[in-house]
């Protein structure tokens, strides 16, 4: 509905929980479809990090329900914090 209204943000709760891989990779690709296309901002909510960091320009990170960090997907990635609550350990 909100794309036939020509929306300029989309927000997306998320939407790939519950996907077997075939049908995330799917999605990924008609959500990064749609925001070159249509030229949309798309807040998206996700905890798949694959998806995060396939589709992310900037990211927020939050834990236990403050701001963690804010920026660019790679300097996000790189952060000891994020990866020891988020990612896991190397």
């Amino acid at each position: 509905m909100a794309l036939q209204l020509d929306a300029r943000l989309l927000l997306l709760d998320e939407p790939t929980a519950g996907m077997s891989a075939r049908e995330t990779s799917e999605t990924v690709t008609l959500v990064e479809s749609l925001w070159r296309r249509r030229n949309l901002t798309i807040l998206l909510t996700e905890h798949d990090m694959s998806v995060v960091f396939r589709l992310a320009q900037r990211l927020t990170v939050m834990h236990r329900g403050r701001v963690l960090c804010s920026g660019a997907p790679q300097e996000i990635r790189g952060r000891a914090d994020v990866r020891e609550i988020y990612l896991g350990h190397d």
